[in-house]
């Protein structure tokens, strides 16, 4: 009897055991980096050849912290984008060579640089694949004016954060966006994740830099496009 007892627990800890390693956190990735890769639609932006402008962007996120930066130019060229989603706020900094500006947008502002994509229309498609490891839904991006020709995104749930999108054109998306079109200035550009690393991401990486113009967002938006243009 006690032998068939210590088999009986013995089988249901196993079974506990393989249970509780394969359910995933609720909560799902909280902190980590995703690295993307940037092609863009046209040969040249600007006057200037599109092999000379920025090929990565790189994505932060820290519980409800989300910081895009694209570098470029040897250090010449940077914007950033940090989205408070806790608090719907959004800070956009730009620097060329010597010129910094910031825009701090006021709660519930809407983000600086999607006007290209006002009027967007989304439609749910029943898809999957997988991007940098991540397991990703399919959703078509059309525009009814035809102003842009549709394209494809693509989205994973398989982070913890709350409303990624809010405050933006994609913000019916419920998950990050892995592989999307958008615009820098009047660059067109295709984006697409390459790697994930879960990893801790200081708090400091979203606080704004000292020394930047404070600007409005019709003023950074005009800027980037007359360097884009």
């Amino acid at each position: 009897m006690r032998k068939t007892l210590t088999k009986y627990v013995i089988i249901v800890l196993l079974v506990l055991l393989a249970v509780s390693c394969k359910k995933k956190p609720d909560s799902g990735l909280t902190q980590g980096k995703i690295k993307f890769s940037i092609t863009y639609a046209q040969d040249k932006v600007g006057g200037y050849s599109t092999s000379m402008l920025p090929k990565e962007m790189v994505m932060e996120f820290s519980q409800d912290k989300v910081r895009s930066s694209i570098d470029g130019g040897l250090g010449f060229f940077s914007l950033v984008h940090v989205s408070d989603l806790k608090h719907y706020q959004h800070t956009t900094w730009l620097k060329f060579i010597d010129k910094k500006y910031i825009y701090e947008g006021e709660r519930r502002d809407s983000p600086c640089c999607f006007g290209m994509l006002d009027g967007m229309q989304l439609e749910f498609i029943d898809s999957t694949k997988e991007i940098a490891g991540l397991q990703c839904l399919m959703v078509i991006a059309g525009f009814p004016d035809n102003s842009l020709a549709p394209f494809d995104i693509w989205y994973t749930e398989e982070f913890g954060l709350n409303n990624p999108n809010g405050n933006t054109p994609f913000q019916d998306i419920p998950g990050v966006l892995l592989e999307f079109n958008t615009f820098m200035g009047n660059a067109n550009m295709h984006v697409i994740a390459t790697d994930f690393s879960f990893q801790p991401i200081p708090q400091k990486q979203f606080q704004p830099p000292q020394n930047f113009r404070p600007v409005t967002k019709a003023e950074i938006e005009s800027i980037l496009t007359a360097l884009m243009n």
